[in-house]
């Protein structure tokens, strides 16, 4: 057994975020929501006709079957409109580069953090108007300031947390999950 220690914010947080006033159901609009083309018909079709702004995707799966390229494909094609970052906590930004050659992506607005602080991640995801953003991976992504490694329970549910209040100030941000033997989404014991 591993002991992990999670400071408990809740009650700074609910008092931050208690500033926004409930709104009756029938007073949301409807009016339809611009989605952007991954350039995937079926990835659309699964994400109900492309990605929407402020859109939190979360793509899991088994370790290497191709999780980083599918999504390295959908930020180059998504960066054919505009800015894309795709920040790498796994792979080094020459093996990314690597990767994107051999796909035959090129492009001048797909941008590359390869970096695995997630203080360091929110701030680059908030730090100009990007039409989409990649964090690879959930399980390599830390926050320095708790006690835990990588990958454990509290830093997997604390990272996953703060990029999706990041993707819900516009930036549809798609988080890669490993997937491992015994199916949760975290590395074995």
């Amino acid at each position: 057994m591993v002991e992990e220690t999670v400071e408990d914010d809740r009650h700074s947080r609910s008092a931050k975020n208690s500033a926004r006033d409930p709104v009756l159901l029938s007073h949301v609009s409807t009016d339809p929501i611009a989605r952007q083309s991954t350039g995937i018909a079926e990835v659309d079709r699964v994400l109900g006709g492309g990605i929407v702004p402020g859109a939190f995707v979360l793509l899991g799966g088994d370790p290497g079957i191709g999780k980083s390229t599918l999504l390295l494909q959908i930020a180059a094609h998504v960066s054919q409109e505009g800015p894309v970052l795709y920040v790498t906590a796994e792979e080094s930004e020459a093996q990314t580069r690597i990767r994107a050659e051999r796909l035959g992506v090129q492009s001048d607005n797909l941008f590359l953090l390869a970096e695995g602080d997630i203080g360091v991640v929110i701030q680059a995801i908030q730090s100009r108007p990007w039409l989409m953003a990649v964090v690879d991976s959930l399980q390599t992504t830390f926050n320095p300031e708790l006690e835990s490694a990588p990958g454990s329970v509290a830093q997997v549910r604390d990272v996953a947390s703060q990029v999706m209040r990041a993707a819900k100030k516009g930036c549809p941000v798609f988080l890669v999950g490993h997937v491992n033997k015994e199916g949760s989404m975290r590395p074995a014991a």
